[in-house]
Protein backbone atom coordinates (compact mmCIF):
# COMPACT_ATOMS: atom_id res chain seq x y z
CA UNK A 1 0.00 0.00 0.00
CA UNK A 2 2.89 2.56 1.03
CA UNK A 3 4.95 1.93 -1.99
CA UNK A 4 1.75 2.85 -4.20
CA UNK A 5 0.85 5.91 -2.38
CA UNK A 6 4.78 6.71 -3.21
CA UNK A 7 4.63 6.00 -6.90
CA UNK A 8 1.05 7.92 -7.12
CA UNK A 9 2.98 10.82 -5.51
CA UNK A 10 5.52 10.66 -7.65
CA UNK A 11 3.27 10.72 -11.06
CA UNK A 12 2.06 13.93 -9.25
CA UNK A 13 5.51 15.47 -9.22
CA UNK A 14 6.67 14.04 -12.86
CA UNK A 15 3.51 15.87 -14.30
CA UNK A 16 3.97 18.95 -12.29
CA UNK A 17 7.52 18.85 -13.34
CA UNK A 18 6.60 18.55 -17.07
CA UNK A 19 3.85 21.51 -16.42
CA UNK A 20 6.56 23.67 -15.49
CA UNK A 21 8.82 22.25 -18.28
CA UNK A 22 6.32 23.41 -20.49
CA UNK A 23 5.58 26.75 -18.83
CA UNK A 24 9.42 27.53 -19.08
CA UNK A 25 9.78 26.93 -23.30
CA UNK A 26 6.52 28.91 -24.06
CA UNK A 27 7.67 31.44 -21.91
CA UNK A 28 10.90 31.41 -23.99
CA UNK A 29 9.15 31.51 -27.30
CA UNK A 30 6.93 34.26 -26.34
CA UNK A 31 9.39 36.67 -24.33
CA UNK A 32 10.17 40.00 -26.00
CA UNK A 33 11.14 41.73 -23.29
CA UNK A 34 14.43 42.20 -23.79
CA UNK A 35 16.45 43.13 -19.75
CA UNK A 36 14.71 39.44 -18.73
CA UNK A 37 14.75 36.91 -21.69
CA UNK A 38 16.42 34.34 -19.45
CA UNK A 39 13.41 34.28 -17.11
CA UNK A 40 12.33 31.04 -19.12
CA UNK A 41 14.99 29.65 -16.97
CA UNK A 42 13.20 29.57 -13.60
CA UNK A 43 9.84 27.36 -14.07
CA UNK A 44 12.31 24.76 -16.28
CA UNK A 45 14.64 25.37 -12.50
CA UNK A 46 11.87 24.46 -10.48
CA UNK A 47 10.45 21.52 -12.83
CA UNK A 48 14.28 19.76 -11.81
CA UNK A 49 13.88 20.97 -8.48
CA UNK A 50 10.18 19.38 -8.53
CA UNK A 51 11.85 15.81 -9.78
CA UNK A 52 14.89 15.94 -7.45
CA UNK A 53 12.02 16.19 -4.29
CA UNK A 54 10.39 13.15 -5.64
CA UNK A 55 12.01 10.08 -3.55
CA UNK A 56 11.61 12.40 0.02
CA UNK A 57 8.10 13.80 -0.91
CA UNK A 58 6.43 11.63 1.62
CA UNK A 59 8.54 13.27 4.35
CA UNK A 60 8.63 16.76 3.17
CA UNK A 61 4.55 16.92 2.89
CA UNK A 62 4.15 16.85 6.33
CA UNK A 63 5.69 19.84 6.91
CA UNK A 64 3.99 23.09 7.05
CA UNK A 65 6.39 25.37 6.27
CA UNK A 66 7.23 22.65 3.32
CA UNK A 67 4.27 23.86 1.69
CA UNK A 68 5.04 27.93 2.76
CA UNK A 69 7.88 27.43 0.73
CA UNK A 70 6.27 25.72 -1.95
CA UNK A 71 4.07 28.14 -2.18
CA UNK A 72 6.22 31.16 -2.65
CA UNK A 73 8.42 28.75 -5.39
CA UNK A 74 5.06 28.92 -7.33
CA UNK A 75 4.98 32.50 -7.56
CA UNK A 76 8.36 33.48 -7.79
CA UNK A 77 9.41 30.95 -10.31
CA UNK A 78 6.37 30.29 -12.41
CA UNK A 79 4.02 33.04 -11.59
CA UNK A 80 6.19 36.50 -12.10
CA UNK A 81 8.36 34.93 -15.23
CA UNK A 82 5.02 34.21 -17.01
CA UNK A 83 3.90 37.97 -16.58
CA UNK A 84 7.02 38.60 -18.74
CA UNK A 85 4.76 37.72 -21.21
CA UNK A 86 1.62 38.88 -20.50
CA UNK A 87 2.69 42.92 -21.06
CA UNK A 88 2.71 43.64 -17.59
CA UNK A 89 5.18 46.40 -16.54
CA UNK A 90 7.76 46.78 -13.71
CA UNK A 91 8.25 49.82 -12.13
CA UNK A 92 11.33 49.18 -10.97
CA UNK A 93 14.27 47.32 -12.69
CA UNK A 94 13.37 46.80 -15.99
CA UNK A 95 16.67 48.34 -17.47
CA UNK A 96 18.86 46.02 -15.67
CA UNK A 97 22.00 44.14 -17.20
CA UNK A 98 22.15 42.02 -14.59
CA UNK A 99 19.40 39.86 -15.34
CA UNK A 100 20.96 36.72 -16.15
CA UNK A 101 23.25 36.97 -12.52
CA UNK A 102 19.74 37.19 -11.11
CA UNK A 103 18.48 34.19 -12.46
CA UNK A 104 21.46 32.53 -12.09
CA UNK A 105 21.59 33.48 -8.28
CA UNK A 106 17.42 32.10 -8.59
CA UNK A 107 18.26 29.24 -9.47
CA UNK A 108 21.54 28.46 -7.71
CA UNK A 109 19.17 29.14 -4.24
CA UNK A 110 16.73 25.89 -5.52
CA UNK A 111 20.46 24.00 -5.37
CA UNK A 112 20.96 24.60 -2.04
CA UNK A 113 17.15 24.37 -0.79
CA UNK A 114 17.42 21.57 -2.34
CA UNK A 115 20.40 19.92 -0.36
CA UNK A 116 18.70 21.57 3.12
CA UNK A 117 15.60 19.40 2.37
CA UNK A 118 17.65 16.31 1.99
CA UNK A 119 19.50 17.15 4.97
CA UNK A 120 16.22 18.06 6.98
CA UNK A 121 14.96 14.30 5.67
CA UNK A 122 18.04 12.42 6.30
CA UNK A 123 16.70 10.85 9.66
CA UNK A 124 15.11 7.37 8.97
CA UNK A 125 12.69 8.20 12.08
CA UNK A 126 9.30 10.01 11.15
CA UNK A 127 8.54 13.65 12.27
CA UNK A 128 7.67 13.74 15.99
CA UNK A 129 3.78 13.69 16.29
CA UNK A 130 2.40 16.27 18.01
CA UNK A 131 1.49 15.37 21.59
CA UNK A 132 -2.24 16.87 23.69
CA UNK A 133 -1.57 20.91 23.83
CA UNK A 134 -2.45 22.00 27.50
CA UNK A 135 -4.68 25.04 27.61
CA UNK A 136 -2.40 27.46 29.89
CA UNK A 137 -3.30 27.51 33.74
CA UNK A 138 -5.49 30.23 34.50
CA UNK A 139 -3.15 31.06 37.89
CA UNK A 140 -1.31 34.02 39.45
CA UNK A 141 1.54 33.70 37.44
CA UNK A 142 -0.28 33.43 33.66
CA UNK A 143 -2.46 36.08 34.88
CA UNK A 144 -0.06 38.56 36.02
CA UNK A 145 1.30 38.57 32.48
CA UNK A 146 -2.05 38.81 30.81
CA UNK A 147 -2.45 41.83 32.72
CA UNK A 148 0.90 43.18 32.44
CA UNK A 149 1.14 42.95 28.75
CA UNK A 150 -2.03 44.70 27.90
CA UNK A 151 -1.14 47.48 30.77
CA UNK A 152 2.63 48.04 28.19
CA UNK A 153 0.92 47.86 25.26
CA UNK A 154 -2.08 50.22 26.56
CA UNK A 155 0.47 52.92 27.45
CA UNK A 156 2.45 52.89 24.84
CA UNK A 157 0.71 55.57 22.77
CA UNK A 158 3.09 55.92 20.13
CA UNK A 159 3.25 52.65 19.06
CA UNK A 160 -0.65 52.21 19.42
CA UNK A 161 -0.82 54.98 16.69
CA UNK A 162 1.00 51.81 14.28
CA UNK A 163 -1.91 49.86 14.87
CA UNK A 164 -5.82 49.71 13.18
CA UNK A 165 -7.94 48.12 11.61
CA UNK A 166 -7.64 46.96 8.25
CA UNK A 167 -10.42 49.05 6.68
CA UNK A 168 -8.63 51.86 8.49
CA UNK A 169 -5.14 52.04 6.88
CA UNK A 170 -6.10 55.23 5.51
CA UNK A 171 -5.93 57.14 9.00
CA UNK A 172 -2.33 55.19 9.45
CA UNK A 173 -1.17 56.60 5.95
CA UNK A 174 -2.53 60.00 6.49
CA UNK A 175 -0.41 60.40 10.13
CA UNK A 176 2.56 58.75 8.48
CA UNK A 177 2.95 61.63 5.22
CA UNK A 178 2.05 64.21 7.51
CA UNK A 179 5.02 63.28 9.96
CA UNK A 180 2.55 63.19 12.72
CA UNK A 181 4.07 59.54 14.09
CA UNK A 182 5.89 59.45 16.86
CA UNK A 183 9.11 56.96 17.04
CA UNK A 184 8.06 53.75 18.38
CA UNK A 185 10.35 51.90 21.32
CA UNK A 186 12.03 49.19 18.90
CA UNK A 187 11.64 46.66 22.04
CA UNK A 188 8.16 47.17 22.27
CA UNK A 189 7.51 46.58 18.33
CA UNK A 190 9.55 43.51 19.09
CA UNK A 191 7.73 42.18 21.91
CA UNK A 192 4.28 43.24 20.61
CA UNK A 193 3.44 39.79 18.04
CA UNK A 194 4.26 37.54 21.31
CA UNK A 195 2.42 39.77 23.68
CA UNK A 196 -0.12 40.00 21.20
CA UNK A 197 -0.05 35.98 21.44
CA UNK A 198 -0.01 35.68 24.59
CA UNK A 199 -3.30 37.46 25.49
CA UNK A 200 -5.16 35.64 22.88
CA UNK A 201 -3.75 32.01 24.08
CA UNK A 202 -4.96 33.35 27.64
CA UNK A 203 -8.33 34.16 26.31
CA UNK A 204 -8.51 30.48 24.75
CA UNK A 205 -7.60 29.10 28.16
CA UNK A 206 -10.24 31.23 29.59
CA UNK A 207 -12.94 30.43 27.13
CA UNK A 208 -12.22 26.76 27.76
CA UNK A 209 -12.58 27.02 31.55
CA UNK A 210 -16.37 27.98 30.50
CA UNK A 211 -18.83 25.46 31.29
CA UNK A 212 -20.11 25.15 27.97
CA UNK A 213 -20.20 22.55 24.76
CA UNK A 214 -16.93 22.20 22.91
CA UNK A 215 -18.18 23.82 19.73
CA UNK A 216 -19.38 26.94 21.55
CA UNK A 217 -16.18 27.17 22.80
CA UNK A 218 -14.24 26.49 19.60
CA UNK A 219 -16.59 29.52 18.00
CA UNK A 220 -15.53 32.14 20.52
CA UNK A 221 -12.01 31.15 19.80
CA UNK A 222 -12.06 31.16 16.41
CA UNK A 223 -13.63 34.95 16.64
CA UNK A 224 -11.49 36.11 18.98
CA UNK A 225 -8.87 35.16 16.03
CA UNK A 226 -10.43 36.75 13.76
CA UNK A 227 -10.82 39.90 15.49
CA UNK A 228 -7.26 39.84 16.04
CA UNK A 229 -6.62 39.88 12.50
CA UNK A 230 -8.35 42.66 11.79
CA UNK A 231 -6.26 44.42 13.73
CA UNK A 232 -2.91 45.43 11.13
CA UNK A 233 0.48 46.88 12.06
CA UNK A 234 1.44 50.01 9.52
CA UNK A 235 0.30 48.80 6.10
CA UNK A 236 1.41 45.24 6.55
CA UNK A 237 -1.07 42.82 5.24
CA UNK A 238 1.85 40.28 5.81
CA UNK A 239 1.00 41.12 9.56
CA UNK A 240 -2.15 39.58 9.36
CA UNK A 241 -1.12 36.39 8.27
CA UNK A 242 1.97 36.11 10.58
CA UNK A 243 0.09 37.13 14.04
CA UNK A 244 -2.86 34.95 12.93
CA UNK A 245 -1.62 31.41 11.29
CA UNK A 246 0.50 30.07 14.39
CA UNK A 247 -2.96 30.54 16.29
CA UNK A 248 -5.11 28.57 13.70
CA UNK A 249 -2.67 25.58 14.07
CA UNK A 250 -3.04 26.07 17.99
CA UNK A 251 -6.64 25.54 17.49
CA UNK A 252 -6.21 22.65 15.32
CA UNK A 253 -4.62 20.90 17.90
CA UNK A 254 -6.75 22.18 21.04
CA UNK A 255 -9.97 20.92 18.89
CA UNK A 256 -8.57 18.07 16.54
CA UNK A 257 -12.13 17.43 15.85
CA UNK A 258 -13.33 20.49 14.58
CA UNK A 259 -10.00 20.32 11.99
CA UNK A 260 -12.13 21.13 8.88
CA UNK A 261 -14.59 23.55 9.86
CA UNK A 262 -11.09 25.62 11.24
CA UNK A 263 -9.64 25.83 8.24
CA UNK A 264 -12.33 26.23 5.86
CA UNK A 265 -14.21 29.40 8.40
CA UNK A 266 -10.80 30.97 8.68
CA UNK A 267 -9.31 30.65 5.18
CA UNK A 268 -12.53 32.18 3.89
CA UNK A 269 -12.53 35.26 6.55
CA UNK A 270 -9.26 35.80 6.02
CA UNK A 271 -9.33 35.57 2.30
CA UNK A 272 -12.29 38.72 3.14
CA UNK A 273 -9.75 40.66 5.37
CA UNK A 274 -6.39 41.00 3.01
CA UNK A 275 -8.82 41.97 0.34
CA UNK A 276 -10.33 44.53 2.35
CA UNK A 277 -6.94 45.61 3.51
CA UNK A 278 -6.10 45.76 0.02
CA UNK A 279 -9.01 48.01 -1.14
CA UNK A 280 -7.66 50.18 1.71
CA UNK A 281 -4.61 50.54 0.67
CA UNK A 282 -4.52 51.08 -3.09
CA UNK A 283 -7.76 53.62 -2.60
CA UNK A 284 -5.73 55.58 -0.61
CA UNK A 285 -3.90 58.85 -1.62
CA UNK A 286 -6.33 59.02 -4.08
CA UNK A 287 -5.65 55.95 -5.98
CA UNK A 288 -8.17 53.70 -7.34
CA UNK A 289 -9.56 51.14 -5.36
CA UNK A 290 -8.23 48.12 -7.16
CA UNK A 291 -7.73 45.02 -5.28
CA UNK A 292 -6.32 43.70 -8.57
CA UNK A 293 -3.13 46.00 -8.26
CA UNK A 294 -1.83 43.21 -5.83
CA UNK A 295 -1.43 40.69 -8.71
CA UNK A 296 0.55 42.74 -10.94
CA UNK A 297 4.14 42.56 -11.62
CA UNK A 298 5.94 45.08 -9.74
CA UNK A 299 3.49 44.13 -6.49
CA UNK A 300 3.92 40.34 -6.44
CA UNK A 301 8.22 41.30 -7.17
CA UNK A 302 8.16 43.45 -4.31
CA UNK A 303 6.12 41.36 -1.59
CA UNK A 304 7.88 37.89 -2.78
CA UNK A 305 11.50 38.95 -3.80
CA UNK A 306 11.04 38.14 -7.75
CA UNK A 307 14.14 38.21 -10.12
CA UNK A 308 13.90 41.93 -11.04
CA UNK A 309 14.80 42.57 -7.41
CA UNK A 310 17.45 40.44 -7.57
CA UNK A 311 18.45 41.98 -10.49
CA UNK A 312 18.30 45.42 -8.63
CA UNK A 313 20.07 44.01 -5.75
CA UNK A 314 22.97 42.39 -7.80
CA UNK A 315 23.17 46.60 -9.61
CA UNK A 316 23.43 48.18 -6.38
CA UNK A 317 25.91 45.61 -5.09
CA UNK A 318 27.79 46.81 -8.11
CA UNK A 319 27.32 50.36 -7.86
CA UNK A 320 28.42 50.91 -4.55
CA UNK A 321 31.88 48.34 -5.07
CA UNK A 322 31.65 46.42 -1.89
CA UNK A 323 35.18 45.59 -0.50
CA UNK A 324 35.49 42.47 1.33
CA UNK A 325 36.84 44.92 4.48
CA UNK A 326 33.36 46.48 3.96
CA UNK A 327 30.98 43.11 3.75
CA UNK A 328 31.81 42.86 7.87
CA UNK A 329 30.34 46.28 8.33
CA UNK A 330 27.53 45.66 6.21
CA UNK A 331 26.88 42.17 8.37
CA UNK A 332 26.87 43.77 11.52
CA UNK A 333 24.75 46.68 10.65
CA UNK A 334 21.79 45.07 8.85
CA UNK A 335 21.91 41.46 12.03
CA UNK A 336 22.02 44.32 14.54
CA UNK A 337 19.94 47.53 13.51
CA UNK A 338 16.47 46.33 15.13
CA UNK A 339 17.60 44.50 18.12
CA UNK A 340 17.41 46.47 21.18
CA UNK A 341 20.88 47.84 22.73
CA UNK A 342 22.66 45.68 20.31
CA UNK A 343 21.45 48.43 17.16
CA UNK A 344 24.25 51.01 18.39
CA UNK A 345 26.64 48.84 16.29
CA UNK A 346 24.57 49.53 13.62
CA UNK A 347 25.53 51.94 10.58
CA UNK A 348 23.24 53.46 8.10
CA UNK A 349 26.23 53.80 5.93
CA UNK A 350 26.43 49.95 5.96
CA UNK A 351 22.92 48.49 5.43
CA UNK A 352 21.52 46.69 2.42
CA UNK A 353 18.33 47.76 2.79
CA UNK A 354 19.40 51.65 2.83
CA UNK A 355 21.36 50.84 -0.78
CA UNK A 356 18.79 48.43 -1.92
CA UNK A 357 16.02 51.50 -1.69
CA UNK A 358 18.59 54.34 -2.54
CA UNK A 359 19.07 52.11 -5.82
CA UNK A 360 15.50 52.57 -6.81
CA UNK A 361 14.20 55.46 -5.54
CA UNK A 362 17.39 57.87 -4.58
CA UNK A 363 16.66 58.20 -1.17
CA UNK A 364 17.43 55.27 0.98
CA UNK A 365 14.92 56.51 3.65
CA UNK A 366 12.01 57.58 1.71
CA UNK A 367 10.89 53.29 0.73
CA UNK A 368 11.48 50.26 2.16
CA UNK A 369 11.31 47.54 -0.18
CA UNK A 370 11.81 44.32 1.23
CA UNK A 371 15.51 43.05 0.48
CA UNK A 372 16.15 39.37 -1.23
CA UNK A 373 17.71 37.54 1.58
CA UNK A 374 20.31 36.34 -0.63
CA UNK A 375 21.09 40.11 -1.70
CA UNK A 376 21.91 40.77 1.51
CA UNK A 377 23.92 37.16 0.89
CA UNK A 378 25.58 39.50 -1.44
CA UNK A 379 26.54 42.26 0.43
CA UNK A 380 27.88 39.96 3.80
CA UNK A 381 30.02 37.13 1.96
CA UNK A 382 30.41 37.78 -1.73
CA UNK A 383 28.91 36.99 -5.05
CA UNK A 384 30.32 32.98 -3.94
CA UNK A 385 28.63 32.22 -0.95
CA UNK A 386 25.10 34.43 -0.78
CA UNK A 387 23.25 31.30 -0.86
CA UNK A 388 24.37 30.91 2.95
CA UNK A 389 21.33 32.32 4.38
CA UNK A 390 18.48 30.92 2.25
CA UNK A 391 20.37 27.14 3.02
CA UNK A 392 20.89 28.08 6.70
CA UNK A 393 16.85 29.48 7.13
CA UNK A 394 15.49 26.31 5.24
CA UNK A 395 17.39 23.80 7.62
CA UNK A 396 16.56 26.52 10.45
CA UNK A 397 12.15 26.44 9.75
CA UNK A 398 12.50 22.06 9.83
CA UNK A 399 14.70 22.60 12.85
CA UNK A 400 11.85 24.98 14.37
CA UNK A 401 8.76 23.27 13.49
CA UNK A 402 9.90 19.53 14.63
CA UNK A 403 10.97 21.60 17.98
CA UNK A 404 6.88 22.84 17.90
CA UNK A 405 5.77 19.35 18.17
CA UNK A 406 8.07 18.28 21.30
CA UNK A 407 6.60 20.70 23.84
CA UNK A 408 3.30 21.09 25.30
CA UNK A 409 2.96 24.69 26.51
CA UNK A 410 0.74 26.87 23.79
CA UNK A 411 3.31 29.87 24.25
CA UNK A 412 6.47 27.75 23.22
CA UNK A 413 4.52 26.08 20.76
CA UNK A 414 3.48 29.92 19.30
CA UNK A 415 7.30 30.88 19.39
CA UNK A 416 8.78 28.00 17.66
CA UNK A 417 5.89 28.35 14.89
CA UNK A 418 6.71 31.80 14.02
CA UNK A 419 10.34 31.11 14.17
CA UNK A 420 9.80 28.39 11.28
CA UNK A 421 7.42 31.01 9.56
CA UNK A 422 10.06 33.53 9.72
CA UNK A 423 12.41 31.33 8.33
CA UNK A 424 10.80 29.87 5.67
CA UNK A 425 9.50 33.24 4.48
CA UNK A 426 12.75 35.15 4.61
CA UNK A 427 12.31 36.18 0.65
CA UNK A 428 9.15 38.15 2.12
CA UNK A 429 11.42 39.52 5.54
CA UNK A 430 14.17 42.24 5.80
CA UNK A 431 16.93 40.40 6.95
CA UNK A 432 17.17 42.74 10.01
CA UNK A 433 13.45 41.87 10.70
CA UNK A 434 14.37 38.26 10.80
CA UNK A 435 17.66 38.45 12.73
CA UNK A 436 15.75 40.56 15.68
CA UNK A 437 12.89 38.15 15.43
CA UNK A 438 15.34 35.10 15.77
CA UNK A 439 17.64 36.98 18.98
CA UNK A 440 14.01 38.10 20.79
CA UNK A 441 12.87 34.89 20.61
CA UNK A 442 15.52 32.56 21.27
CA UNK A 443 17.26 34.50 23.77
CA UNK A 444 14.50 35.91 25.68
CA UNK A 445 11.35 34.75 25.18
CA UNK A 446 12.00 30.99 24.32
CA UNK A 447 14.27 30.70 27.98
CA UNK A 448 11.54 32.86 29.99
CA UNK A 449 8.45 30.95 28.93
CA UNK A 450 10.44 28.03 29.47
CA UNK A 451 10.68 28.73 32.80
CA UNK A 452 7.00 29.90 33.49
CA UNK A 453 5.99 26.30 31.40
CA UNK A 454 8.27 24.74 34.73
CA UNK A 455 6.69 26.48 37.01
CA UNK A 456 2.94 25.59 35.72
CA UNK A 457 3.95 21.81 35.36
CA UNK A 458 5.28 22.00 39.32
CA UNK A 459 1.83 23.68 40.61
Amino acid sequence: MSMEVNKSYKLVLFTLSFLFFSIGFFIYGKISNTSYQDVYFLPIGLGFFTLFISNIFVKLKSYFIFWIITIQQIVRYVVIPFLFITGDKLKFGSTTVNEAYAVSMMLIELLFILIAYHICTLSKEPKPQKGKLDFLPLNTVNTGLFFLFILIIATNRSFLHKLSFVWDIATYLKLKVSGDLESVSPLVSIMFPVMRAYIVLFIFSLINSFKIKQGAKLMLSVLIVLINATIIIGISRFSIVYASFPLILLLIYFYPTYRRKIVTYTSSFFVLILVVASLAKFSSNAKSADVGGFFKLHQLNAYFGGVANYAIGYDSYQKNMVNPFDKYYYFISDITQNIPVLSKFSNDNYKTNIKFNNHIYGAGRSRDQIVPVSVAGLYHFSMYFFYIYIFVLSVLAFRFETKAYTTNSPVLFFLYIILAFGCSTAMMINIGSLSATLFINLVVFIPFFTMINKLNLAK
